[in-house]
This record gives structure tokens, C-alpha cells and sequence, in this order.
């Protein structure tokens, strides 16, 4: 952990519990990728970038989330740098509370204003306007978030952020947030075709065989899809939907995870629904769903 670790050319990596992507554009300059947690994280990649003599030039944000964009204000400031995202998401770091508000559904209680959705308000540029190398791309992967996007660095490296949970991930926490499910399943099929190519997930490993694990995923969502069509053969509303499945998936009881549960059903039904797989129905002031 906490280690740097050379890529490919001019590419490297910091090993957090978030992947930190480096790009070296030369005379000691560096884009990173991402920013890790909070204020800790972004000390601990200075300090790694300093040991290699290393400063950074500029930021790329592949979304908004906490632990991608927490430690972006600390980098700012003490370096100097700009820090850039995509459309979306720069609204939502400016907007601190809107990203916490998107899953919850209403303004956030701050019961659920936890580490993981508590990302600091700070200025970011709109992406289109970095003076990026020869080289470097940036690609939309809309699923996991709104305006999420991967980066090509011009050693074609992909770092693909939250586009790919982990095997392990997907079986110890079961429910990984989502913004759009079917976007999410275009996503996959997508970057499918980068299957050869030396890919980042940021929490997963490094792997030549992002194919393999696009499809664990596919096959993960397809379970949820498939566990909420069985379990409306009789007629719930969405608590009751998210109650059975905090039981039987035998979810924590934090404030935080049942949030996020009651999101991820919410977001399941909406794809369900779209695709005429799922009904709602009024029943003495109750919303109810029930397979189609």
C-alpha cells in the first residue's frame, strides 16, 4: 500500500485504496489521476511524488466522488495546480452537496454526510480546457456516476476508474453503488473492447484482461436485476424491497449503508421498469412494485 509503482513509459501508479494515476510530462512534471480520500491522502501522494523528485502540473478528476476528489483542495492548494473534471462532475466538487443529495434523494441528513460523501468544495476546471500531451485521451464511462470519464495516457495506459468493481469487492459488499444501470451495462460492453490493453481499474489491480472482470461485474447486476424480479412476485414498496434485501444479503445497519441499499434498488427499478420487466401500482396510498 502507499506504494509507487512504474507502469508502463512515463506511467505510473500510487497503490491506495483508491489507484492514483502519475503521468510524468517531463522536466519533473506530472497529471495525476485522481486524489484519493481526504487531506491524509493527498499528503501521502505528495510526499510519494516528492521521493521521486516529482511535482504536479495539473489534476484529472475521473468523477466527483469522495474518495476520487477529497484530497484534490490539499493538492490545490499547496501546490498551486489546477484541478479538472468533466462538466458534470465539476459541478457537483463546486456543489458539495449535491453528490450526497443525488443518493439520498433530498437535502442530506448529516447522519449520512460520512467520509465516503463528504468531498470538499473547491474550484475545478472544465476538462476540454487542459492543455493535455500528445497522446492523452478521455473517455465517457457513464454508469457508476453521472459524468464519470476514464483516461489514456500516451503509453496507452487505461485507467478506468469505478467503470469495474473487484471480484472480491462484488462478494463481500454485494450492493456497489450505481447511478445508472443501464448505462452501466453499455459501459461494460464498451470497455470490453480495451481487452489487451494494460487497464486501471481504481479498485481493482492492473490487468491486461479487463474483459474478464467487465463481465463479473455484467454478471453481478444481471444477479441484483434478477433477485428483485423474484422478489417482486408479490407486490412491495421500495422499503420493504430494501429491508428484504439488507436481510437476506445480510447488510451492516448503519445509517450510511441502508441509504445506499434503498439507492441501489431505486436505481435496479428504474432499469427494470424501463425495460417493462416491472409494474407499480397505488394501493390505499401505497406505491407498490410487482414483476410485470
Amino acid at each position: 500500500m502507499f506504494e509507487f509503482e512504474k507502469l508502463r513509459g512515463n506511467t505510473y501508479r500510487i497503490c491506495m485504496p483508491t489507484n492514483i494515476g502519475v503521468y510524468d510530462t517531463g522536466n519533473g512534471e506530472v497529471l495525476l489521476i485522481d486524489t484519493g480520500l481526504n487531506d491524509r491522502s493527498a499528503q501521502r501522494i505528495l510526499s510519494a511524488l516528492e521521493k521521486m523528485n516529482m511535482r504536479v502540473r495539473a489534476v484529472i478528476l475521473t468523477h466527483a466522488h469522495t474518495d476520487h476528489a477529497g484530497g484534490g483542495k490539499c493538492i490545490a492548494e499547496q501546490t498551486g495546480c489546477d484541478v479538472y473534471a468533466s462538466e458534470v462532475e465539476r459541478i457537483f466538487v463546486e456543489n458539495p452537496d449535491l453528490e450526497p443529495a443525488v443518493v439520498y434523494g433530498a437535502f442530506p441528513c448529516r447522519d449520512f454526510r460520512v467520509k465516503f460523501m463528504n468531498t470538499p468544495k473547491y474550484r475545478v476546471r472544465d476538462l476540454r480546457e487542459l492543455d493535455a500531451p500528445e497522446g492523452m485521451e478521455f473517455f465517457p464511462l457513464p454508469g457508476h456516476f453521472a459524468g464519470m470519464v476514464g483516461v489514456k495516457t500516451p503509453d496507452d495506459v487505461y485507467f478506468v476508474a469505478d467503470s469495474v468493481n473487484a471480484q472480491k469487492t462484488l462478494e463481500t459488499a454485494k450492493i456497489c453503488y450505481l447511478f445508472d444501470v443501464e448505462a452501466q451495462f453499455e459501459t461494460l460492453e464498451w470497455i470490453k473492447c480495451l481487452d489487451g490493453k494494460l487497464c486501471v481499474p481504481s479498485h481493482a489491480e492492473p490487468t491486461l484482461e479487463i474483459g474478464k472482470l467487465a463481465d463479473i461485474n455484467r454478471e453481478h447486476l444481471l444477479m441484483l436485476n434478477d433477485y428483485i424480479l423474484k422478489s417482486l412476485t408479490t407486490a412491495m414498496t421500495v422499503e420493504e424491497l430494501t429491508v428484504k434485501m439488507s436481510r437476506d444479503f445480510d447488510l451492516v445497519e448503519t445509517y450510511a449503508q441502508y441509504v445506499l441499499t434503498l439507492s441501489e434498488v431505486r436505481t435496479h427499478l428504474t432499469y427494470l421498469r424501463h425495460h417493462s420487466l416491472v409494474n407499480f401500482r397505488f394501493e390505499d396510498k401505497r406505491m407498490l412494485w410487482e414483476k410485470a
